[in-house]
């Protein structure tokens, strides 16, 4: 996300004659000025001779005849590297990505991009390539419409819907899009099919941001898949296995309101912690990973941990 934004100021700072006010940097790129202020900062230390003037008529600018390296770049190949190599591939932009790095490589004498590999699905993940995705970018591109069929359970529906973005998560493609009035939803891209453009012209909502959007959403589905209170004592020094097993915001926000086990001395450090976690059969797989964790409540849960426990040390001879 950073190195998305510094690219798309050093563009924007290559591209003007005039200086731009730090106000208006941070309104194009949907960010704070202190947010831009510590850019410059970063981009001053790798390098790109940034200026800043003060008073009538000042602002950020590029010193002298300095040219960024993406100077001569076509849309498609700055979206490809702004998008990154996995979504551009994805996407259909392998070519405009490879002819991209060469444009810059042939300007800089940098040579760790070549110790650097991201590998974006998770190990051993079918990738997924859905071909509504070329749909999908060119309504964004052309402010469009899109009307599909979706399908949601054993049920499939007509959706029409003026899309906000793309987002890919562990090599999964999920569209953002809202319903004219309605709120912004969140759709499967491999569970769309019978995909087309529709309406002339759309607009996204006002102050619609596509990141802060797309962190709301994790948390609200972790939110509501974890419909049960487990009531967890155990020992500080276990919170890290916690955090693994059962990783996200909403674990981090009962630790944080964790409280001293009644009746412990101070040296065992043990705590008691209210922990939201999805029903009995995912709450024992996650659990039974975490050293010395204790169910407190809810019953049943305590039950089949104990007893998920008792089999696997049968299994292993204990």
């Amino acid at each position: 996300m950073k190195a998305a934004r510094l690219v798309s100021e050093i563009v924007i700072l290559s591209a003007r004659t005039v200086p731009i006010t730090a106000a208006r940097l941070a309104a194009r790129l949907e960010v704070t000025q202190r947010t831009v202020y510590r850019d410059l900062g970063d981009l001053s230390r790798i390098g790109v001779p940034v200026v800043t003037e003060s008073g009538p008529g000042g602002g950020i600018s590029l010193l002298g005849s300095w040219t960024s390296p993406l100077s001569g770049m076509t849309r498609d190949e700055l979206d490809s590297v702004l998008i990154g190599g996995f979504a551009a591939a994805d996407l259909g932009y392998s070519g405009e990505l490879a002819t991209a790095r060469e444009k810059i490589l042939s300007e800089t004498d940098s040579v760790f991009s070549s110790d650097v590999l991201i590998d974006g699905p998770d190990w051993f993940m079918t990738h997924e390539r859905p071909e509504e995705l070329s749909v999908i970018v060119a309504a964004l591109r052309s402010h469009r419409g899109l009307r599909f069929d979706y399908a949601s359970g054993s049920d499939c529906l007509i959706r029409t819907v003026i899309p906000l973005g793309l987002v890919v998560k562990a090599g999964r493609w999920y569209l953002a899009a809202q319903p004219p009035g309605g709120r912004p939803r969140t759709y499967r891209v491999s569970r769309i099919t019978e995909i087309r453009l529709h309406y002339v012209s759309v607009s996204r909502p006002p102050g619609f941001h596509l990141g802060d959007y797309w962190a709301r959403s994790q948390i609200d589905f972790d939110r509501s898949i974890r419909s049960v209170t487990v009531k967890l004592r155990m020992s500080s020094d276990s919170l890290g296995d916690l955090r693994r097993a059962i990783p996200g915001r909403i674990t981090d926000e009962a630790i944080e309101a964790a409280s001293i086990a009644d009746g412990v001395s101070s040296a065992e450090e043990a705590i008691v912690v209210d922990l939201p976690m999805e029903p009995l059969d995912v709450a024992v797989s996650q659990l039974i990973t975490i050293r010395g964790v204790e169910v407190i409540s809810p019953l049943e849960i305590r039950t089949a941990l104990r007893e998920q426990a008792r089999h696997t040390a049968v299994c292993n001879g204990l």
